[in-house]
């Protein structure tokens, strides 16, 4: 998922799960009562919010003041893609004012997002991305959501020389980011390959595409397979089995106006211990929850 420069928007995710990152782990299925949102638009809903436990939002929404009229309020998580840089996006700014324009941070090009896959290795880079957490603490978030950690893990796959060291340098960011914020609710976004290693520095894991996923090249919604889910299930419990307090989130994207897709997805993510919610591509639109048997 990505947040785009120059919109407002704002990631809120309504879903059920375990307890809060300071309680202690759950042992089985989710806790009906936690829940996040999911939400990219510029115009949060109040009553949505009250309800959310965590609320995942764009780094440039400003945060509502504390109501002392209501008995909860969310933790604001600020959304940071550490794989990716936006064109039009705040960390594009800070690398333009590198000696080199910021040109040594970028390793491809990503067209559907309009973004370049960036060089986690790249000190100039990790320096911009630290340099905006600490203008997200300041503004008053409690968390971080780190968007796009497959990208440097894709691009190290195919370009096995050029890419040399993303892995593990992704690995380092989020431990010295830990390490020098350790209060701080971290979430990362998939990273299946390297999420055992992440693990102790995560307060959470979000399973984007647990069961349905919108396809970019058919520019439709479609079925996760369930072979590949199980393998990927593999790493989650992996990860799980380092830090038994992670928690555990799933995303899947249907089409509003013709649910149906994502039948069943509800129960089949409550079965192993994650919190779940559904939404159009965009994240504009939360789908309905069908309370179904999972799809077999």
């Amino acid at each position: 998922m990505r947040v785009r420069g120059g919109l407002l928007l704002t990631l809120l995710v309504f879903a059920l799960s375990s307890c809060l990152s300071t309680a202690p782990p759950r042992k089985e299925g989710g806790e009906k009562n936690f829940r996040y949102v999911v939400y990219y638009g510029d115009a949060l809903q109040p009553s949505l919010m009250g309800e959310a436990d965590w609320a995942i939002v764009s780094d440039t929404y400003p945060l509502p003041p504390a109501d002392p009229a209501r008995s909860r309020r969310p933790l604001y998580l600020a959304y940071l893609s550490v794989g990716e840089v936006d064109r039009d996006g705040p960390i594009a700014r800070i690398l333009s004012k590198a000696p080199d324009g910021g040109r040594g941070v970028y390793l491809s090009k990503n067209a559907f997002w309009n973004s370049h896959v960036a060089d986690i290795r790249n000190p100039v880079f990790r320096s911009a991305l630290f340099e905006r957490v600490e203008r997200d603490l300041q503004k008053g978030f409690s968390g971080l959501f780190l968007d796009t950690l497959d990208s440097p893990l894709d691009y190290e796959e195919r370009h096995p020389r050029k890419g040399a060291g993303l892995r593990s340098a992704l690995v380092s960011f989020v431990e010295t980011l830990h390490a020098t914020y350790p209060r701080l609710v971290i979430v990362g976004n998939r990273g299946f390959p390297i999420l055992p290693a992440l693990a102790p520095s995560l307060s959470g894991v979000l399973f984007e595409d647990f069961c349905t996923r919108y396809s970019e090249r058919q520019r439709r919604y479609v079925r996760v397979d369930r072979r590949e889910r199980e393998l990927l299930l593999d790493d989650i419990r992996r990860a799980k089995a380092k830090n038994p307090n992670l928690r555990l989130l799933a995303l899947d994207y249907d089409d509003p106006a013709h649910p149906g897709l994502s039948r069943g997805c509800g129960r089949l993510a409550l079965s192993e211990g994650f919190s779940h919610y559904v939404s159009d591509w965009q994240l504009l639109r939360p789908v309905p929850s069908i309370r179904t048997e999972p799809p077999r």
